[in-house]
């Protein structure tokens, strides 16, 4: 009996079948493996959120520091401790500070980022100070924790984290977005994981008297005291009202600023959209003009907040 096999033809169009199927399932499949990171990065992102909450409650209602200093001497140190190191007694995991969405987030990309030139850490002191450096929750310190240099007295540097009362609207506060630690300044991608603080879009607001108001209120606090002399700002480190802070950089993000771009954060997810989580632990994905909705953004704080019920990052307490 004489057996019949496939034709030229027949083989040919079971192919243009199956090349015409893999062209369809292969996006499909792509945005639900990026679906399912996204929501993975929501739920770390809550579970540090709650880990800031039992922070707060063990330190009378105070936000957690931005980070610890206890040598001075910059660079890598065992003794300073940067805000995930802070929360780890709550979070008891590092992975939950890193995001999958970023492939840069591994041990060996935080541990010897080729950007700054580092050699592999000898220690697990310096491995997990890089690591809290390179966290991809990029701390909203600007409102909640700013980093000073004190004009007298010891320490030279710290913290002045708000209160829980000095936070107006804790569903409406950011706490912490997806960040990014470097961006080539040449392919503009990123490298090395994210950031552990990033920088607000907008900074001043004008009221109904035609008076400029710094929403920094903490920072403006401190430096009009004469307690502090400088803070960290990513430009140089001023009190002066007329200072500017790097902000957001837009489209004037080039060389070393580059990464600044958001000001630090970053848009890991598919359609633009950042992971967002507030004091209250809520978290959800924006776009990067959905987080500067309320204010003018333009780089280095030019621009003003124009509703202060709708900008999402300050404490609520100047606008009145």
């Amino acid at each position: 009996m004489r057996r019949h096999g496939f034709t030229l033809i027949e083989l040919l169009v079971v192919i243009a079948i199956i090349a015409i199927l893999a062209a369809i399932l292969f996006p499909v499949f792509a945005q639900a493996r990026e679906m399912a990171r996204q929501i993975t990065c929501a739920s770390r992102f809550h579970q540090v959120a709650r880990a800031v909450i039992m922070y707060t409650g063990d330190y009378e209602t105070t936000q957690p520091l931005t980070q610890w200093f206890a040598s001075f001497a910059g660079g890598d140190n065992c003794n300073d401790r940067i805000l995930a190191q802070l929360l780890m007694p709550y979070a008891k995991n590092w992975i939950v500070f890193r995001c999958p969405s970023d492939p840069h987030a591994t041990d060996a990309g935080l541990d010897a980022c080729a950007a700054d030139n580092e050699a592999p850490p000898t220690q697990q002191c310096i491995r997990e100070y890089r690591w809290a450096l390179k966290t991809d929750l990029g701390y909203n310190y600007v409102y909640l924790s700013p980093i000073f240099r004190w004009s007298s007295g010891q320490p030279p540097h710290g913290n002045k984290p708000a209160t829980d009362a000095q936070i107006g609207k804790p569903a409406a506060t950011v706490l912490f977005v997806d960040s990014l630690w470097w961006r080539d300044p040449v392919s503009r991608q990123p490298l090395c994981g994210g950031n552990w603080i990033v920088m607000p879009p907008c900074r001043y607001y004008r009221n109904a008297a035609g008076q400029v108001v710094d929403s920094f209120t903490i920072v403006r606090q401190e430096c009009d005291s004469g307690r502090a002399d400088w803070w960290y700002d990513y430009a140089g480190g001023s009190c002066g009202m007329g200072a500017r802070p790097a902000c957001w950089r837009l489209q004037t993000a080039t060389g070393w600023y580059t990464w600044m771009e958001f000001g630090g954060c970053w848009p890991w997810h598919r359609r633009e959209r950042m992971m967002v989580t507030f004091v209250d632990g809520h978290t959800k994905p924006f776009t990067p003009s959905q987080l500067t909705v309320g204010c003018d953004a333009r780089p280095q704080c030019g621009g003003f907040i124009l509703n202060p019920d709708q900008y999402l990052w300050d404490l609520d307490d100047y606008g009145n």
